[in-house]
């Protein structure tokens, strides 16, 4: 057989290739729906939107055909895998999907964010997105499923397939902090609309053609995918029949779909809760963000440990008790409850809530891979029946389905209503101003109601997925999988999975290694953006400064973070004493956290500090020469 990744590096660019097209995708699912219509997004200009304060669909209809959208995503994950797993050309099975969706997925990407008819022709918009969307999500899908079918071909050994999906999960948490974290910051910083945000990005769904030239099959290479004993084959009908009469495999899909009703409403609703409901700018997203997904590494190794002891099924349910409990966080630090300008409140609740669901966020991204990769292999082993990628696209069915109803229909639908502490009622309208009209008072005395809700649906959801969870098998290692298939088919022999029950390994020093890996980047990647600005800020307030020599070694000499830190607080001190304005951190403050924290960018709480002084001696600042003018 002809390898294809026969060099490490090889690995690591090949694990790249869904890069690109998977942190747009992440990006569409967090910003695209209050782009076209803000009406959770809050008074003022929002760099979230296409156009503040504008609607550019149909309130009413967008919300009904992006669902039915988003379930034909998933509803043609099922031919699509079939065709990927026999698809027989002289180029190969998976290279030509590829090379023909590549083109279109970025085209019908663009015009998505393109609202053509403009402000006027809501109902043109609607129908417009609505197609586009619509080849969107095939040639995404296509393009997906044809290389993470390639994986079966192009990795030689378990040991490497382990590495390649190691490196993949790595570039999927970064997609996630860079979305969630870095982008707010980036939109207020540049001052970018993000319709404009996402075509600079564009060009980084090319990523998808790497496996054009990292895949080694076809007629040139002598059909490597069909050399040596080949499975079984499995028929498009009995392969559906195999997955959805396999009750282990179904149990898990109930358990996953309430699981992601709650996870795709959150992420879909994140933004507005937090612009809307909490009244955050990019900063203050970005900062509460990045406590909920830069301990993710963490959580993971935690996650595993815990795993190895109590099993699966007991880990997880913690994980849904912990995201219910998280998520309750965004309702009591919203503005309806603390009131308005009580943020150090609201960063205390939120933060407290983000560390909370950072437990859940890795297991939520990783046990979809692993359960049914775990149950399609020792189905294999058992039956000599290969048909994994059905699995996938049977999970991904139900799961977009779910999705559509929870994050493209209910929540669009309910982030309409809007209510107020000084008028009775419920009111349905597109934008905060509107609704104050409608209730005759002040745009600052109403609340988008629909963001207030949200917690509590995706709680209800963690909830009756962990009882429901009780219905799984305490562990999904390949014994306790094959003593769930022989309860359902006796003539199974799992003698094998017996004897070697006590003998499965796992490679440490790759997992120690993508562990790492996903530290550095995914929770300190913020850190390094945010000190750089942070230092434009302080010689722009206190004169020349060496930001890079200051940047360069805070971020990379342990220790060093300490004395930086404190040059930076003495010449803000000066100019504070200037102002006549007194500074919220101290040396004591930061030589402490310099010790906790020896990388200053891991160490978001000084950051948080000096932010702050940064802020009000801005405030001051501009007062004082106002004043000195005057």
């Amino acid at each position: 057989m002809v390898q294809s990744l026969d060099k490490k590096w090889k690995e690591l660019l090949f694990a790249f290739s869904g890069f690109g097209p998977n942190l747009l995708m992440v990006l569409m699912g967090a910003y695209f729906t209050d782009a076209i219509n803000p009406a959770a997004l809050g008074q003022g200009n929002s760099f979230q939107a296409i156009l503040s304060g504008t609607c550019f669909i149909l309130p009413a209809v967008f919300p009904i055909l992006y669902a039915i959208a988003k379930a034909f995503d998933g509803i043609i994950d099922i031919p699509f895998a079939h065709i990927t797993d026999t698809l027989s050309t002289k180029w190969g099975r998976r290279r030509p999907a590829i090379l023909v969706c590549m083109i279109p997925m970025i085209l019908s990407f663009a015009m998505c964010w393109f609202p053509v008819f403009g402000a006027e022709d809501q109902l043109g918009n609607t129908i417009w997105i609505t197609a586009w969307s619509l080849v969107f999500f095939a040639t995404y899908t296509m393009c997906l499923i044809a290389f993470y079918g390639s994986l079966s071909t192009t990795c030689t050994s378990e040991p490497q397939r382990l590495r390649v999906s190691g490196y993949k999960s790595f570039f999927d948490t970064i997609s996630y902090c860079i979305v969630y974290a870095l982008v707010p910051v980036l939109l207020d910083a540049f001052r970018v609309h993000i319709d404009k945000f996402v075509f600079i990005c564009l060009p980084l769904m090319l990523t998808i053609s790497i496996p054009l030239f990292l895949i080694k099959e076809g007629e040139k290479y002598g059909y490597p995918e069909n050399r040596g004993v080949a499975p079984k084959r499995v028929t498009f009908i009995e392969s559906l029949k195999l997955t959805f009469k396999n009750k282990l495999f179904m149990r898990w899909v109930v358990i996953h779909c309430f699981t992601y009703i709650g996870l795709q409403m959150f992420l879909v609703a994140m933004n507005a809760m937090m612009i809307g409901g909490m009244g955050m700018d990019g900063l203050g997203m970005a900062i509460l963000n990045t406590t909920a997904f830069a301990p993710v590494p963490i959580m993971l190794y935690l996650f595993n440990k815990v795993k190895a002891k109590k099993g699966v099924r007991f880990t997880y349910q913690s994980c849904l008790l912990s995201f219910g409990v998280a998520i309750m966080s965004f309702f009591l630090a919203s503005k309806y409850v603390v009131g308005d300008n009580n943020q150090p409140l609201q960063f205390v609740i939120g933060s407290i809530g983000g560390i909370c669901a950072s437990w859940s966020i890795g297991a939520f991204f990783m046990l979809p891979l692993l359960i049914p990769s775990q149950i399609s292999s020792v189905e294999e082993q058992l039956t000599g029946k290969n048909h994994s990628a059905m699995y996938f696209a049977a999970q991904a069915l139900i799961s977009s389905i779910v999705s559509a109803i929870s994050g493209s229909f209910i929540y669009e639908m309910i982030k309409m209503l809007f209510i107020s502490k000084d008028a009775s009622g419920v009111v349905w309208a597109e934008s905060f101003e509107q609704a104050a009209q409608m209730f005759g008072v002040s745009a600052s005395r109403v609340y988008n109601l629909g963001s207030m809700l949200v917690p509590f649906i995706v709680s209800a959801a963690c909830i009756i997925g962990f009882f429901w969870a009780f219905k799984l098998p305490k562990d999904f290692d390949h014994k306790s999988i094959a003593l769930e298939l022989k309860k359902h088919d006796p003539n199974l022999d799992i003698s094998e999975f017996i004897a070697n029950s006590d003998n499965e390994k796992e490679e440490k020093g790759e997992i120690i290694f993508v562990q790492v890996g996903l530290s550095v980047l995914s929770g300190f990647i913020f850190g390094f953006i945010w000190l750089s600005f942070l230092l434009r800020s302080v010689k722009e307030l206190t004169g020349k400064l060496n930001r890079l020599l200051y940047w360069a070694l805070s971020c990379f000499v342990p220790f060093a973070s300490i004395y930086f830190t404190l040059k930076i607080h003495s010449r803000l001190q000066q100019k504070a004493e200037e102002l006549g304005i007194k500074l919220k951190g101290s040396k004591v403050l930061y030589i402490i956290l310099g010790v906790l924290f020896p990388i200053l960018p891991i160490n978001v709480i000084a950051l948080a500090f000096l932010q702050k002084d940064i802020n009000a001696l801005y405030v001051k600042d501009k007062a004082f020469y106002t004043e000195a003018i005057n």
